[in-house]
């Protein structure tokens, strides 16, 4: 196998990892390892399946990380969006007694 290809299924692992445990903080940084990744290829990668392969499973994941994300913040607006409504019904409630 080669070392891009190598490179890019341990990436994938790596990110898989970070999603399934909810750690944002280290998505942010595969991102930029992911960028590192797809500046170094050259015109000869192309020609190699197997890392083509590794590439879309790679794509693949980054939408499901697209999905995971616009869940996870819809859900945090949400729990923002109660505790707001909290703290106005609790200060309603402090001015009248």
């Amino acid at each position: 196998m080669s070392l891009k290809k190598q490179a890019f299924a341990a990436l994938a692992q790596k990110l898989r990892g970070a999603l399934s445990a909810g750690e944002w903080d280290a998505v942010s940084s595969l991102d930029h390892e992911c960028s590192a990744l797809v500046a170094s290829l050259c015109d000869e990668d192309a020609a190699d399946a197997g890392l083509r392969a590794e590439i879309d499973a790679v794509a693949a994941l980054y939408d499901e990380l697209q999905r995971a994300g616009r869940a996870e913040r819809e859900r945090l607006a949400a729990e923002l969006t109660k505790l707001n409504q909290a703290k106005q019904v609790s200060r309603a409630y402090g001015s009248l007694g």
